[in-house]
């Protein structure tokens, strides 16, 4: 259940950033330092566990 309005068609984080875009920037910078940033695990591990959520999620992208 999604906790903010997303328009129908637009799931998950693409709905974000379509719906609030004073916020694309802010949320790409986020993505980017979780997905890239230092970190004791690498960007194919960040990324293989990223894709396992979102699937777990139902999660389109």
């Amino acid at each position: 259940m999604a906790h903010i309005q997303l328009p129908d068609g637009e799931p998950g984080i693409s709905g974000l950033l379509v719906s609030y875009r004073d916020t694309e920037t802010h949320l790409n910078g986020l993505a980017q330092a979780a997905m890239r940033g230092p970190s004791s695990l690498s960007e194919a591990e960040r990324e293989l566990i990223a894709a396992y959520v979102s699937a777990r999620n139902d999660c389109v992208f």
